[in-house]
């Protein structure tokens, strides 16, 4: 991103050679994509709707955000989310609107300007079967011009760390 958008702006160095919970993390979810029906990624979904209920419970003193490629995903992820807050105290006080920065869930177009502690990333464009091979290399909005620039948006949202989920 530096290099890229930036023509190699000097950077001071990181505090911590150690990152632990910080920076980009990489999640890989065996889910499918349903590219000729619903057009979302059903396990994919369900992995960050599960992650966001983790972060509630383990770190709620973090901001977080989520970010999806489409909005198909965003709203399949927007929907477990409202499902599994009713059965789950600390996902539902999390959620809950009011404080300074608000749990969102976004698509990847909305989100320029929005900054959070941790932002998780659905991706939700993979196979067609569960453990698959790629058959397409159509990811959404980011493989449309200027889609560099919305993914480089995207990975500057996070002050702390930035999950990614991918299948």
């Amino acid at each position: 991103s530096n290099a890229e958008f930036y023509k190699h702006l000097i950077m001071p160095p990181a505090p911590s050679a150690e990152h632990g919970s910080e920076g980009l993390i990489l999640r890989h979810v065996s889910g499918a994509y349903d590219r000729g029906g619903k057009r979302i990624n059903a396990i994919e979904a369900e992995a960050v709707a599960n992650a966001v209920a983790e972060h509630a419970k383990n770190s709620p003193n973090l901001t977080l955000g989520v970010v999806t490629f489409s909005t198909a995903q965003r709203d399949v992820i927007s929907d477990l989310l409202e499902s599994k807050r009713r059965n789950d105290d600390a996902l539902d006080a999390f959620l809950r609107e009011g404080k300074a920065e608000d749990v969102f869930v976004k698509n990847l177009e909305n989100v320029q300007g929005d900054e959070r502690d941790v932002i998780f990333v659905s991706v939700g464009y993979g196979p067609r079967v569960a453990g698959g091979r790629l058959d397409s290399m159509a990811f959404g909005p980011v493989s449309s011009e200027g889609g560099e620039r919305r993914l480089n948006v995207l990975f500057t949202r996070a002050r702390s760390r930035c999950e990614i989920f991918v299948s």
